[in-house]
């Protein structure tokens, strides 16, 4: 994370670690298996050899490009000296309520009692797809320490605002507040696994950062970021690392929605935004079902390196977007593992959002969140714009990043 101690990036590594260690053999086997066939099928754009030598920067024509290889939610979870999670941000524990026990709590098996099935797990159901705000009878555990990862948005230091690991004051990430003591999201759960296991594994997902007007990675007052989804699978090497330099086309059809450009500068190696916009990212796990989720003011707070790029995008992400993302990666049975309750999660969602007032109603649309990402540098493909009667084929772009285009 940028700025962050020493102390804190290794104390979260260890978290992620965690959580992924289980599945990293699985998806060796996936990349080698890849890798295998693609040679079979005599090649592919992912094991292109590169087309020009990258110089010490990794920039080449003003631009360099990284590919996502994880994105998170950033949830601070406490560890003492000896790597063990001490829970001390949920004094009261982990919730424990999750969508079986509310429904066991609601409609307790009594003998002669009888329940009619729309009025119990259908009415259930439906309220996971037409939520209802208000008072909650099973309300969930909100974080109550003050330390969290993420970023100042809104340049105060309010009450509610958390404080860095390395002691940056005012962060805002309401997000994790109201997630942070679901089992569901803390690193090491079955959904953080799914969701790191299937974010590499589904190409929906991919999402490449392009940065232009770069003259140094180390200081440069005025760059142009920009935001894609590429086309291509993320590659490992024999280590089980992500391969660096491998292609990335970028999807300029169905992938438009997922194009924003933002401002940005580069301090003593961290890249941060100086004019912020929308960011929407994709979605997507072991069901085909897709789904997009939006933020606001978005703010990068990314530390960069010749080959990799670390830190967090943060903003103010509207809750419809992120409620149905999350319905719509998992179903009931899956969210219930980790004790997370659609209703009850909807409910703290609302509660205790802070930006985006619907001019009507007044309540707060959106919620101050975190995504922790890591990334590699790729070579980004960009598309020719097509003209009739041309034989220049799709895969017959202009490369970036090393950056030549």
């Amino acid at each position: 994370m940028p700025g962050a101690a020493a102390a804190s990036q290794q104390m979260r590594e260890t978290q992620v670690k965690k959580g992924i260690s289980n599945a990293r053999g699985g998806a060796l086997k996936l990349a080698i298996a890849g890798v295998a066939a693609t040679i079979c099928a005599g090649g592919g754009p992912a094991f292109a050899a590169p087309a020009f030598a990258a110089n010490e920067s990794g920039i080449s024509g003003r631009t360099i490009g990284y590919v996502l290889t994880t994105r998170t939610y950033g949830i601070y979870q406490a560890m003492d000296a000896a790597g063990k999670e001490t829970n001390a941000e949920c004094p009261k524990g982990l919730y424990d309520f999750g969508a079986r026990e509310q429904f066991a709590a609601m409609y307790p098996q009594i003998e002669g009692k009888k329940y009619r099935l729309a009025d119990t797990t259908i009415a259930r159901e439906a309220e996971v797809w037409w939520p209802k705000d208000g008072p909650d009878k099973f309300p969930v555990q909100e974080i109550e320490g003050r330390i969290s990862y993420g970023v100042d948005l809104d340049g105060k230091v309010k009450p509610g605002d958390f404080t860095s690991p390395d002691g940056k004051p005012g962060i805002d990430n309401q997000l994790y507040r109201a997630v942070g003591c679901i089992p569901s999201y803390r690193l090491g759960s079955s959904q953080v696994l799914f969701e790191t296991q299937y974010f590499e594994s589904r190409t929906y997902n991919r999402t490449i950062i392009e940065l232009t007007d770069v003259d140094s990675l180390e200081n440069d007052d005025d760059v142009t970021i920009t935001t894609y989804r590429g086309l291509d699978a993320l590659v490992r090497d024999a280590k089980g690392d992500f391969q660096v330099d491998t292609t990335q086309r970028i999807d300029t059809i169905y992938g438009r929605d997922f194009i924003h450009t933002f401002k940005g500068k580069i301090v003593a190696g961290v890249l941060t935004t100086t004019k912020s916009g929308d960011f929407v990212w994709p979605t997507q796990h072991q069901h085909e079902e897709a789904a997009t989720e939006l933020m606001h003011d978005t703010h990068f707070e990314l530390k960069l390196s010749p080959e990799k790029i670390e830190g967090a995008i943060a903003g103010y992400i509207d809750i419809e977007s992120h409620y149905r993302g999350v319905n719509r990666r998992f179903g009931s049975h899956q969210i219930s593992y980790g004790k997370l309750d659609s209703r009850s999660f909807y409910k703290a969602l609302r509660r205790l959002a802070d930006a985006y007032p619907d001019p009507e109603t007044g309540a707060n649309t959106a919620i101050s969140g975190t995504l922790m990402v890591t990334g590699v540098r790729a070579r980004v493909v960009h598309p020719e714009k097509q003209v009739a009667d041309t034989d220049v084929g799709p895969d017959h772009g202009k490369v970036s990043t090393n950056g030549a285009r």
